[in-house]
């Protein structure tokens, strides 16, 4: 019989309150959620009740201090450095929502030490627990001849994806009417473009291609830095480009998707927005069959990748198996985010 785990949460925010906990609760059978973490008391207070939690605390290392569980869920915005290293310090296990971290010796660091002290540090790519990645992925792998991938978003501001569903918001907050003013700013390229959302595009690109540091050919910003636009090869037969671009308003709607072009086919998929539950991804493959154009879609999993994901966590934890996005691959995404950040800003800077 499997041993059942006791877990700490740390950041109690949309996501986690609309798809994390609801899923850990579901693995009763595996984990026992023991405390829960968040700065803003009154939600603290409010998702404590809702989820049955009956430790909580404003504080991570107060909660660290206080027995520490078996596992540290880290659904926190930002730089998750600082945390992971307190956990590993308090002999956790780490989940960790994406980013990883911001620093690329950081990541390497928390890679080093978790392979030392023989614990699993893994970052939550969700895109990568997608049955119909999986066969993107397989349908890739079997091409024979040259492959050129394309990733593509324009994502707008996602509140409405989201307002219909239930969640503890902190005192005094208000829906957004537009999402705020960021032209000009580099931070909000690297942290916002880059590690927030472009980092989705990057980490399924490289498991796509198998390239871990890609030679970058292009990388510039989009529209005074509100996007990213980058393009980057393996050899001649791999060429790969990236285009995100964030939105002020709803206006155009979601649009996520991947496209390989090979000698023979073509392959989109197609992902809805990360906040619609129970909507699944679409496979379309295009090619020719016996003299005529044939095109094939197929849907993926009803199943969230956020709960799959956490199924393949216990699984790591608990009966060994390889973890698919471990601390020592996210290491090469962080470096991959900051060389294109950097890339785009010597353009900016290169009179020519």
């Amino acid at each position: 019989m499997r041993s059942r785990l006791t877990v700490d949460v740390v950041g109690c925010g949309e996501i986690a309150q609309i798809m994390h906990l609801p899923f850990l609760l579901e693995r009763s059978d595996v984990c026992t959620v023991r405390a829960v973490c968040e700065r803003d008391p009154h939600v603290l207070k409010g998702v404590a009740e809702r989820f049955g939690v009956a430790a909580a605390f404003t504080d991570h290392r107060e909660m660290l201090e206080s027995a520490p569980a078996d596992v540290l869920v880290v659904l926190t915005s930002g730089d998750h450095a600082p945390i992971i290293h307190d956990a590993l310090d308090a002999g956790m296990d780490v989940f960790v929502e994406k980013p990883l971290c911001y620093s690329t010796r950081d990541a390497r660091e928390i890679a080093r030490r978790a392979k030392e002290l023989g614990r699993t540090v893994m970052v939550g790519y969700s895109r990568l627990f997608d049955t119909a990645f999986d066969a993107l992925r397989e349908a890739v792998e079997a091409e024979p001849g040259p492959v050129c991938l394309r990733a593509e978003a324009a994502l707008p501001m996602d509140y409405y994806y989201r307002a219909h569903l239930d969640v503890v918001r902190p005192l005094g907050w208000t829906p957004p009417e537009a999402a705020p003013e960021w032209g000009g700013s580099w931070d909000y390229l690297r942290e916002e473009v880059l590690f927030n959302l472009a980092i989705h595009e990057v980490y399924c690109l490289r498991v796509l291609t198998g390239v871990d540091r890609p030679e970058i050919l292009t990388a510039s910003d989009v529209l005074d830095r509100r996007g990213v636009e980058v393009s980057w090869r393996s050899g001649d037969d791999l060429h790969v480009s990236m285009s995100v671009l964030t939105l002020d308003t709803i206006a155009g709607g979601y649009v996520e998707e991947f496209r390989a072009v090979t000698g023979s086919r073509t392959h989109v998929l197609e992902y809805p927005s990360i906040y619609l539950k129970h909507v699944p991804a679409r496979l379309t493959t295009t090619g020719l069959r016996g003299g005529a154009l044939v095109t094939e879609s197929a849907l993926g999993s009803y199943t969230s990748p956020f709960r799959a994901e956490l199924d393949h966590f216990f699984d790591v934890v608990l009966d060994g198996r390889p973890c698919l996005s471990p601390a020592e691959d996210a290491a090469h995404d962080v470096e991959t985010l900051n060389r294109v950040w950097a890339a785009a800003k010597d353009r900016r800077a290169d009179p020519r």
